[in-house]
C-alpha cells in the first residue's frame, strides 16, 4: 500500500489525483494543523502503516518532518518527496526501499523528473518493486532470497502462475522455460510451503464478514486469519472487505480492516444481499436482519463474477467467508502522437509501463521502444497484411494464446481476454482503434492528432493571431 502525506490543501487536491490514478494501492493521510495530527504525526503515521509513502511537499519540508520526529525505520517503507509544483519525485530512501522505482511511477503517471541519486542497487535490490503501485505484493521467506538476487543479477527465473493477472511486465529473466533447477517466483494468491520460492500475491480476494453486538476484542480479525491459514490463502491478496450496509463501522469490522493495511470495506443492502445465492443461507440470520447470509453473499458482491474460495465460518459473534474476483485483463487504447516522446501525454507514458505487452503497427512499437519496462513483450504487427512477426509468434506461444485470430486489434483483445495487462498502440490520436467489450478493463488514451503545422504558422508564434 502506497501513503500519500498532505500537508496542506494543495496536497490534498493532489493526493486525490493520484489516488483517482490508483485507487486500489493508495490512501491519503491529511494532516490538521489545529489538532494533534499535524505534518509531523501525519507523515510518522503513514511511516508506520505503509510499503511506501508520498510526502507531498519539498525536499527540505520532508526532511524537516523527519527531524521534528517522524521516524524513517531501517528496513521501513520507501520514502518520496513531491512537490507541490509538479516538478520533481524525490526519493529519500536507498534503493533497496522501493523509492526509486516509485519515483518513476510519479513520472510516468504526473510528468515530473524523478531525482535519482546514491549508488548502483545491490544485487538484493527489489526488482520488482513496481508492482507495488498496481495491486499486488511480493513477500519471501526468510531464506527465500535466490530468486530475489537471481532476477537482480538477471539470472533464469521459473516463472509459475494460477492464473494470467494483469500484472506489469515482470523482469525479463523470469520465464515459464527457464530451467527446472532455477530458483521459482510464483504469482499466486495462496501460500507456499517452500521458503525459497519468490511470491507475487496478486490482491484478488474479498473477504465478506457479519460482526454481532457482542464480538469481543480482535475476534473477527482472529478468524479472519484462522480462515486463511485453513485454506492457504495469502493475506497479501486481501483487496476488501464486504459486510452489509450500516456495519462498516462496527469497531470490530474497522479494527480488521486497519489490521490488513487499511483496504477499504464494501457494504451492501440486506436487500442486495438477499437475491446472492449462497451455499449455507441461514432463516435465524435472514429474520434478523432481512438476509439469510451476511459473510457469503457480501463476498460475492463485491466480487463480480468470482466464486467462494472459503464459505462460511462462524466464531462466537462473528462470520467470515473468502471470494475470489475473477480476473479481468486490462486493454489500453494509447495515441501515440507524432511519435516523439516529448510529445506523449504522461498517461500515455503511465500506460506503456503498466503493460506487460504492447501490440501495434511495427512503426508504433519501435517508436515507444525505449520507453517500455525490460520485460515488456514487443509485439509487431503487419498492419498491411495482418501477419504477425516472429516476436508476436513467440509472445503468443509463450502466453498460450490461440493464433487463430487476426493480429493488431485481434491480438491485443485475446490477450487482454486471457488476463494480461496489454497496451494497444498507434501513431496519432488513436481514434481509429476500435475494441469490443469483453472480460478485460479498456482504458482510452487519446495522443496528439498526426496532422502538421500549416506552412505558414510560425512552430513557435510569439502572440495570438489578430
Amino acid at each position: 500500500m502506497i501513503g500519500l502525506v498532505a500537508l496542506n490543501g494543495t496536497g490534498r487536491l493532489l493526493a486525490d489525483e493520484i489516488h483517482a490514478a490508483w485507487p486500489e494501492t493508495t490512501r491519503i493521510h491529511t494532516a490538521v494543523a489545529s489538532a494533534c495530527f499535524g505534518p509531523t504525526e501525519a507523515l510518522d503515521y503513514a511511516l508506520g502503516r505503509n510499503d511506501l509513502v508520498v510526502c507531498l511537499a519539498p525536499v527540505a519540508a520532508t526532511a524537516q518532518l523527519l527531524i521534528d520526529g517522524s521516524h524513517l525505520r531501517p528496513g521501513g517503507p520507501g520514502l518520496v518527496s513531491l512537490d507541490l509544483n509538479l516538478r520533481y519525485a524525490v526519493p529519500l530512501t536507498g534503493r533497496d526501499s522501493g523509492a526509486d522505482e516509485l519515483a518513476e511511477e510519479l513520472a510516468a503517471l504526473l510528468g515530473v523528473r524523478a531525482v535519482l541519486t546514491g549508488s548502483p542497487p545491490p544485487a538484493t535490490a527489489r526488482p520488482f518493486a513496481h508492482l507495488v503501485g498496481h495491486a499486488s505484493t511480493y513477500t519471501r521467506g526468510p531464506r527465500g532470497s535466490a530468486a530475489s538476487r537471481a532476477l537482480a543479477e538477471g539470472r533464469p527465473v521459473r516463472l509459475e502462475s494460477d492464473l494470467a493477472y494483469p500484472l506489469p511486465a515482470l523482469p525479463p529473466s523470469a520465464r515459464a522455460d527457464a530451467p527446472a533447477d532455477a530458483p521459482v517466483l510464483r504469482v499466486t494468491d495462496r501460500t507456499h510451503p517452500d521458503e525459497d520460492v519468490l511470491l507475487v500475491h496478486p490482491r484478488t480476494l474479498v473477504v465478506g464478514v457479519g460482526a454481532g453486538g457482542g464480538a469481543t476484542d480482535s475476534e473477527l480479525m482472529r478468524l479472519i486469519t484462522d480462515t486463511l491459514a485453513e485454506h492457504g490463502l495469502a493475506r497479501a491478496s486481501i483487496a476488501r472487505l464486504a459486510t452489509v450496509a450500516g456495519k462498516a463501522d462496527h469497531p470490530e469490522v474497522r479494527w480488521a480492516a486497519f489490521c490488513l493495511g487499511g483496504v477499504p470495506v464494501d457494504e451492501h443492502p440486506a436487500a442486495d444481499l438477499a437475491a446472492v445465492a449462497v451455499p449455507n443461507p441461514s432463516d435465524l440470520v435472514g429474520a434478523a436482519v432481512g438476509t439469510a447470509s451476511v459473510a457469503e453473499a457480501a463476498a460475492l458482491a463485491s466480487a463480480p463474477g468470482g466464486e467462494l474460495v472459503a464459505t462460511k465460518r462462524k466464531s462466537a459473534a462473528a462470520t467470515v467467508a473468502i471470494a475470489r474476483a475473477a480476473v479481468r485483463g486490462r486493454l489500453a487504447v494509447v495515441g501515440l502522437g507524432p511519435g516523439a516522446h516529448d510529445l506523449l501525454v504522461p498517461r500515455a507514458l503511465a500506460e506503456l509501463r503498466r503493460a506487460s505487452a504492447v501490440v501495434g503497427a511495427p512503426g508504433a512499437v519501435g517508436a515507444v521502444a525505449e520507453l517500455l519496462r525490460p520485460g515488456t513483450r514487443r509485439i509487431a504487427t503487419d498492419d498491411g497484411s495482418g501477419a504477425a512477426t516472429g516476436a508476436a509468434v513467440d509472445m503468443a506461444v509463450d502466453l498460450a494464446v490461440d493464433l487463430a485470430v487476426d493480429m493488431g486489434v485481434d491480438l491485443a483483445v485475446d490477450l487482454a481476454a486471457h488476463g494480461h495487462a496489454v497496451a494497444l498502440v498507434a501513431l496519432g490520436d488513436g481514434a481509429a482503434l476500435r475494441v469490443p467489450p469483453g472480460a478485460y478493463d479498456v482504458h482510452r488514451v487519446p495522443g496528439l492528432p498526426l496532422q502538421p503545422l500549416a506552412p505558414d504558422v510560425p512552430a513557435h508564434p510569439q502572440g495570438d493571431p489578430a
